[in-house]
């Protein structure tokens, strides 16, 4: 029998490798898109496809996780999937096939919730933000590294060489999964459909699971999509994408740190998030008009900054008030919210490329979430977040900012 921290290891390692397989090519895929010959709007179709599978399994994926009880299984599968999408794109480079491919990509991400579910149960109860917390750094490092790697790989030896370093990652993630001992004990998501009836009541989880789908927008519509076709056109090498794509992630760790500080907790709610949408905004209105390389550098790492900030405080705002026993639910649909941006947002900004020029387009961006910057401080001046109702199930002392 495997000791704890042996089990703890294995499943670090595999989602080290798992992730790593999921991102070593995602900055560099669509400058390799636009080569192709086909237009924006089906680059950004084939880029959504990625947050569309995961907008539509999510929660069904939950909720039979509840009766299945096998989280070994559909580690297995997302780690299988996440060497074999790659397959598709290297094989296949057709505008149908590589959506498909990047369609099973975000099937592979939609089991991701498996893997914090069962390392959780690897600890003690008291102990399970601190492993949440664990699992997550194991996925930002494998992002990290698979940055870093695809910008030296790409650089030298194309895209084709990380679609092949990204299948020889999914398969040692696959085969070292094996080695996962089966937890039939492992506690299930909760998520069931009347939990979930329940918890779209609330108007919290209701309204920061959607500025988070906003961010995500933000995200997918220029940082892993049209903010690498942006730099290539202004030469910039693989390295240098690779290294662009790495301010991003660093400074999306340090965003993600920032919201745990006494500083944070300082500046408040609502003005933590409304600072945060501002710096998207100046980082979506600087990208179209940077005219040097050099400029890109410090608008990743802001751009890194204030997405952090955005992802780690919407998620732990969203159900900080919820009740224990709902908090995996009001997790599971606080997920799948935010994919409507992970899809529309490469979509969108792809029509609208394609339509208005890249200036309107990442103006357009930039609109949105200035708008969102100065949306957030009405919602709360207007009470709207404080008062949930006599008929929510998720009523609690209102929350003070």
């Amino acid at each position: 029998m495997a000791s704890p921290g042996s089990k703890k290891a294995l499943l670090c390692v595999v989602t080290l490798l798992f992730w790593f397989a999921q991102y070593i090519y995602i900055p560099f895929l669509t400058p390799y898109l636009m080569t192709l010959a086909i237009s924006a709007t089906v680059v950004g179709a084939i880029i959504g496809a990625y947050g569309l599978t995961q907008l539509l399994l999510r929660i069904p994926l939950g909720i039979s996780l509840d009766i299945l009880r096998n989280h070994k299984l559909v580690i297995l599968v997302g780690v299988f999937l996440s060497g074999i999408s790659s397959v598709g794109m290297l094989f296949f480079p057709s505008p149908v096939m590589l959506f498909i491919s990047n369609a099973l990509s975000g099937v592979a991400s939609s089991t991701w919730i498996s893997f914090t579910i069962l390392y959780a149960s690897y600890h003690e109860s008291q102990q399970s933000t601190k492993a949440i917390g664990i699992i997550n750094v194991c996925f930002q490092t494998g992002i990290l590294l698979a940055f870093i790697v695809g910008g030296f790989l790409f650089g030298r030896y194309g895209i084709h060489s990380l679609f092949k370093t990204s299948f020889a990652s999914g398969m040692l993630g696959t085969l070292l999964a094996l080695c996962i001992p089966h937890e039939a004990s492992a506690k299930g998501t909760n998520v069931t459909v009347a939990s979930l009836l329940k918890v779209v009541r609330d108007r919290r989880v209701i309204c920061f699971s959607l500025l988070c789908g906003v961010a995500w927008f933000v995200v997918f519509a220029t940082v892993f999509s049209f903010s690498t076709s942006t730099a290539k056109a202004l030469g910039a090498t693989g390295l240098q994408l690779g290294v662009l794509s790495m301010l991003y992630s660093v400074g999306t760790i340090g965003g993600s740190y920032f919201v745990a500080t006494r500083i944070a907790h300082t500046v408040g709610e609502k003005w933590l998030l409304s600072t945060a949408f501002a710096i998207l905004a100046l980082y979506c209105a600087c990208i179209p008009l940077a005219t040097h390389l050099s400029l890109f550098y410090p608008l990743q790492l802001i751009c890194g900054l204030g997405n952090g900030v955005l992802l780690a405080a919407t998620m732990a705002f969203a159900v900080k008030e919820v009740e224990p026993e709902k908090k995996t639910t009001a997790m599971g649909f606080f997920q799948s919210i935010y994919c409507i941006g992970i899809t529309m947002g490469p979509v969108v900004m792809g029509m609208l490329i394609d339509h208005g020029g890249k200036l309107v387009a990442f103006l357009a961006v930039a609109a949105m979430a200035l708008a969102c910057a100065v949306l957030v401080p009405l919602i709360y001046r207007s009470g709207f977040l404080d008062h949930r109702g006599a008929s929510s199930p998720l009523r609690s002392n209102p929350s003070t900012d």
